[in-house]
């Protein structure tokens, strides 16, 4: 909204370099709330490489030839003990795969949608590059992760779903500073690599703290 800090974000800026976003909202909203908006992600081959639609919490920083550059993170201090939401995956088979990928035998294989949410002690944004010639990208090992709760699917889920997600706390006595969350309809869409129109649409994140 005008005046407010903004917490999402999405590649739309890479991608409409050179075509029509593909991550847009939508009236398709869950049975939980059907008013307002869900969004939806579309993995969409745009003139010259594949897109995966993305939506994460954190900054699109600029474009990098057509390649992204992104600060992933938001300030954060609390602790979560469950990620809830709701979703439908439409995956298509993988057709698209970047030469680094080549040797993993992904072609025709379902495309797999990825939803993840970290807390760390970073002391800033953790920067993302997706350019192959500096590529930097989430580490799941990194020391600073202090939890991750995670989805990946390659199903076909027709109907919005629910889920809920347990944060794997990997240290209860370290505080957070920042919150990473990503959401994509093609787990190697950094490299590149899915399956053309592979569409996720997802809707009323929420997170579960105990007392």
């Amino acid at each position: 909204a005008t005046g407010e800090t903004k917490f999402w974000d999405t590649g739309n800026k890479g991608a409409t370099t050179v075509g029509e976003s593909n991550t847009i909202p939508t009236a398709e909203t869950c049975p939980a709330n059907p008013s307002g908006q869900a969004a939806l992600l579309q993995t969409r081959y745009i003139i010259i490489k594949l897109a995966s639609g993305t939506l994460y919490a954190g900054e699109y920083v600029k474009t990098d030839g057509t390649n992204g550059i992104i600060d992933m993170g938001r300030e954060w201090t609390s602790r979560p003990t469950k990620l809830r939401g709701w979703y439908k995956y439409l995956p298509q088979p993988i057709n698209i795969v970047s030469n680094e990928l080549a040797d993993r035998n992904l072609k025709g294989k379902s495309d797999t949608c990825h939803i993840y949410m970290m807390l760390g002690d970073w002391d800033r944004p953790v920067q993302v590059r997706t350019n192959p010639n500096n590529r930097q990208l989430i580490d799941f090992k990194d020391p600073n992760i202090i939890a991750i709760a995670q989805l990946q699917s390659g199903d076909t889920v027709s109907e919005y779903q629910p889920f809920e997600l347990e944060f794997e706390y990997r240290s209860t006595s370290r505080k957070p500073k920042y919150l990473i969350s990503v959401i994509s309809a093609s787990k190697y869409g950094d490299y590149f690599t899915g399956g053309d129109g592979s569409l996720l649409t997802v809707d009323e994140f929420e997170l579960d703290y105990d007392y």
